[in-house]
């Protein structure tokens, strides 16, 4: 069985390549030209099969396959709909998965954030990007790369696995992330002020001021 799978898959991605060449360098890969290329294909395919069984009965059934026609070209049309909304979702949504947390157990005002901030904040937790970026004013007597340690434990303890193991392309996007949703006292949040906060606040877990933090984040997001 395991050995018809994988020769029933490759045969299937070889003839899925063919058909991925060809509807690039023949149709263009433009779905209009997709769609009335399998609308005529369709009436080729009707024309045919009635011309070798009996081409009176598709004169005298047309309206049939005028039905049949138009639910496959509204079928089609809504498969397309249905795709290009699913590329509006994925360029809408950030690719980590958050912990299932109860919104009305969420503490705002503990790490000082306003009313408009909240909305932008819980866009972040169901796994979409924010609309305007939200200005992160927290910090403490070590001053603003405090902030940036404060939002690594946020996220360390929203994201499903945490942050602190993230590595390579992995940990790239996360950056690209805090960059994309926070401001830090009204600026923009540098790559590289991430990089090295990033290096210092993994190693400095077991300090008190650390733990004093990671107390304040579960509290806020309602886990203590």
């Amino acid at each position: 069985m395991e050995k018809f799978i994988q020769n029933s898959g490759k045969a299937l991605a070889e003839v899925r390549a063919r058909a991925n060449e060809f509807l690039n360098e023949r149709i263009g890969g433009n779905r209009t030209n997709l769609i009335f290329f399998t609308i005529a294909v369709f009436i080729l395919l009707i024309l045919s099969v009635s011309a070798i069984l009996n081409f009176q009965s598709l004169i005298d059934n047309y309206k049939i396959y005028l039905v049949l026609l138009s639910v496959m070209v509204l079928a089609i049309l809504w498969v397309a709909i249905f795709y290009e909304s699913e590329s509006h979702l994925k360029d809408d949504g950030h690719d980590f998965r958050m912990e299932p947390l109860k919104r009305s157990r969420i503490k705002y005002h503990l790490i000082h954030l306003q009313n408009g901030s909240k909305r932008e904040f819980e866009r972040l937790l169901v796994g979409k990007n924010v609309e305007d970026k939200i200005n992160f004013t927290m910090g403490n007597k070590s001053g603003d790369s405090a902030n940036h340690r404060i939002l690594f434990v946020l996220f360390d303890e929203m994201i499903i696995g945490g942050v602190k193991d993230m590595t390579g392309e992995r940990k790239d996007q996360f950056f690209h992330l805090l960059m994309n949703s926070f401001l830090m006292n009204g600026e923009p949040i540098k790559e590289s002020t991430l990089k090295t906060s990033f290096s210092t606040w993994k190693n400095e877990q077991e300090k008190i001021n650390s733990r004093n933090q990671r107390k304040l984040i579960q509290q806020m997001l309602g886990k203590a």
